[in-house]
C-alpha cells in the first residue's frame, strides 16, 4: 500500500534535521500504525458459516417433523392404481460414527388428518460439510451438495452400487413459497428425460432454508415399443407418479 502524498510533500519542504524532531517522530509512528493494520486487514478471511454453504436448506434436529399431502399412482398394462395419504417424518435420534452424526428419521403414513399415524419406514440423514445424503430402503443418495448454487452438479449415487445419475441445482420457476424469496428455494433435477417413443422420467425436489425439503414431483413412465409387450404400441405399461407436498412443520418432544 502507497504511502500517502502528504509524507513526500513533507520530506521535499523540510531539513533532514527538523524532519526527524519529536512531532515527525510521532508522523511516522502513526504512518507505521495504519500500515500494520492495512496490511493485517487484508490477510483475514472470512469464516464461511453453514448459511453461507446453503446447509439451512435442511435443518437437522431431533424432534422435528414434517407433514406432507401425497399422491401416488403406479401404472400398469391393466390400468393404473392411485392412493392418497398423508406423510409424516420425525427426526428421532441420531448414531454419531467417527466424525459424522446420521440421524434415524421415521416415516408414518395415515389416510386423512382424522386417522391415527401408522408405522411405515425408517431412513437415515446425514450431513457433512460436503453433502447431505438420505438413506432411503437401505440406498444412499446425495441430496445436496455444498455450496448451494443454481447451476451446480454432482453424482447423487456416488455412496451406492448404482450406475451414474448427474442431478444438478436449478432455480424455481415459480416459488413453491410465497413468503420466501427466491434466493431461498432451490429445485434439484433427479432426471430431466422428456417424453418420447420409449416413456418419460422426470424427477426433482425442492428445498427451502430452514424448513427442508417442501415438494417431491416424480414421474416415471414406460411405453410399449413392441409387439410382445402385451399392450399397443404407445401405451404406458409401467411407471409411478409421485406428488409430495409439504403442509405442515412443528417439533414434538
Amino acid at each position: 500500500m502507497r504511502i500517502p502524498d502528504l509524507v513526500d510533500s513533507h520530506v521535499a519542504t523540510n531539513s533532514p534535521r527538523s524532519f526527524f524532531s519529536t512531532q515527525n517522530d510521532s508522523f511516522w509512528l502513526f504512518v507505521l500504525i495504519f500500515l500494520i493494520a492495512s496490511i493485517s486487514s487484508c490477510n483475514e478471511t472470512k469464516d464461511i458459516g453453514p448459511q453461507d454453504l446453503g446447509q439451512d436448506f435442511y435443518p437437522i434436529n431431533i424432534g422435528d417433523y414434517r407433514i406432507y399431502d401425497v399422491i401416488e399412482i403406479n401404472y400398469l398394462i391393466t390400468g393404473f392404481d392411485t392412493s392418497v395419504y398423508q406423510l409424516r417424518e420425525t427426526i428421532f435420534d441420531s448414531i454419531p460414527s467417527n466424525d459424522q452424526v446420521t440421524y434415524l428419521l421415521r416415516r408414518d403414513i395415515r389416510e386423512n388428518d382424522l386417522e391415527d399415524w401408522k408405522s411405515d419406514s425408517v431412513w437415515s440423514v446425514a450431513r457433512t460439510s460436503n453433502y447431505l445424503s438420505v438413506t432411503e430402503n437401505n440406498i444412499p443418495f446425495i441430496k445436496l451438495t455444498f455450496p448451494v448454487n443454481a447451476g451446480r452438479e454432482w453424482d447423487g449415487n456416488s455412496l451406492n452400487s448404482r450406475s451414474t445419475s448427474t442431478y444438478y441445482y436449478k432455480p424455481l420457476e415459480s416459488s413453491a413459497i410465497d413468503t420466501l424469496t427466491d434466493n431461498d428455494q432451490i429445485r434439484v433435477i433427479i432426471e430431466d428425460i422428456e417424453e418420447n417413443v420409449t416413456g418419460v422420467n422426470l424427477k426433482s425436489e425442492i428445498y427451502a432454508r430452514g424448513i427442508g425439503l417442501v415438494e417431491k414431483d416424480y414421474l416415471t413412465q414406460k411405453k410399449c415399443t413392441s409387439s410382445g409387450c402385451g399392450a399397443g404400441l404407445g401405451e404406458v405399461i409401467a411407471g409411478r407418479l409421485l406428488k409430495q407436498t409439504l403442509i405442515e412443520i412443528g417439533y414434538e418432544e
